[in-house]
């Protein structure tokens, strides 16, 4: 990579942080908007998962479109979506207007991430920058997310409308930006022989097409990548009702504990990420990122007190940053550059399928219990570390 490149790779992650930031502005105040506008308490897990249905359904074909189009171009349509998607979000004044906005926003969200991924992965030629790369990617995802929390629970002061009218001028900049700014990258990736045609749009033939790259390692690295996203989605989504509904807590307070995290996560990211990612064969290192993830929701579950249940999430956020770049990591080491764009887009379809039953699950259930959707979490994060037992076990008779 010439010194010109590295400088737009720079461009593109400093627009990738605001980006981020955006992403998360309205995370803080849904449960306001929930209350406020007198919505079912179970909305905040229901209209997510139904979100995520269509970016699982969606995803694929996003990755797909990336070998075709420059990517810098799919980012700013996805992002120009997204911001439309949660307009009609931030509108909404009923169920079904709530759900109908997320559901829109999903059509975009996941073509976002995944084509943000591939950008990366695309202009970074040399194998080992690319993990290095990918790190900083989901290090920026992360720890902008935080911050964009912050942002989003400030605002959320003001009102819940200044944080969404907010969210969707910001995404639309950061789109524009990437578009105008960045580089093209279509010379660095095989473009395919045959036209992109009206099959390619069915979402499920992304699926079928899958067989041309999986084999049973993949397959069981995407195990864990959606079981895992079962466990994420369960403790965060329900972490976030959970602290406004039991504790009180207003998004001032929301968004102050993910500014914490924001600090840990990059100071966790910077050193004990990147040793894992420089000094460690990354499939070894898994298993103890696993266990770290099972171990937070443990925690909770045997003390919820208010310090004890803010400390673990915060915790557990930091590790949660490691784990998607350990994971994303392995899934690249593992694709060929013919299928790298596809492999990705299916990547971000397993966090997406596990998203769907771990936001719908904890929403039905937490009514039931407020502490159920925290059982399910432990549970998915056992389940995803055993899977991993059994991939290293598999891993290590691979190399003989």
């Amino acid at each position: 990579m010439n010194q010109n490149q590295n400088k737009k790779l720079k461009l593109f992650f400093l627009l990738a942080i605001i980006f981020n930031m955006a992403a998360s502005f309205a995370h803080p105040v849904t449960p306001t908007l929930i209350v406020e506008r007198r919505l079912d308490s179970s909305l905040f897990g229901v209209a997510l998962a139904a979100m995520m249905v269509v970016n699982f359904l969606t995803s694929p074909f996003w990755g797909r479109l990336c070998s075709y189009l420059p990517t810098k171009r799919v980012i700013l349509i996805c992002c120009l979506g997204y911001a439309v998607g949660q307009a009609l979000f931030g509108a909404a004044q009923s169920e079904m207007g709530v759900i109908g906005g997320r559901m829109f926003a999903g059509l975009f969200t996941g073509g976002a991430f995944t084509a943000c991924s591939n950008y990366v992965l695309n202009v970074t030629l040399d194998p080992v920058a690319r993990g290095r790369n990918l790190t900083t990617l989901v290090t920026i995802q992360n720890v902008a997310a935080a911050a964009g929390y912050f942002t989003g629970g400030m605002l959320g002061l003001i009102s819940v409308e200044a944080a969404f009218v907010a969210q969707v001028a910001t995404l639309a900049f950061s789109g524009i930006g990437i578009f105008l700014l960045c580089e093209d990258d279509t010379g660095y990736k095989p473009v395919p022989d045959q036209p992109l045609s009206a099959k390619d749009v069915n979402p499920f033939r992304a699926f079928l097409d899958a067989r041309h790259f999986m084999t049973p390692m993949l397959a069981l690295i995407f195990s864990v990548v959606a079981i895992s996203a079962i466990g994420q989605n369960s403790y965060e989504q329900c972490f976030n009702y959970f602290i406004k509904d039991q504790f009180g807590m207003g998004s001032e307070y929301n968004g102050t504990i993910k500014a914490g995290i924001a600090v840990l996560t990059l100071a966790l990211n910077a050193t004990v990420g990147l040793y894992l990612q420089n000094k460690t064969d990354i499939n070894k290192s898994s298993l103890p990122v696993m266990l770290a993830n099972t171990a937070c929701p443990a925690v909770v579950l045997v003390w919820s007190g208010q310090v004890v249940f803010v400390a673990a999430y915060v915790l557990w956020s930091g590790f949660h940053a490691l784990r998607l770049a350990v994971l994303q990591t392995m899934v690249a080491k593992r694709a060929s550059d013919e299928h790298r764009n596809s492999v990705m887009g299916f990547y971000q379809s397993m966090n997406s399928l596990g998203g769907i039953f771990g936001a719908l699950f904890a929403g039905l259930i937490y009514e039931s219990g407020p502490m159920r959707p925290f059982v399910l979490s432990f549970v998915a994060f056992a389940l995803s570390t055993g899977i991993t037992v059994v991939y290293l076990a598999r891993y290590r008779k691979e190399r003989g």
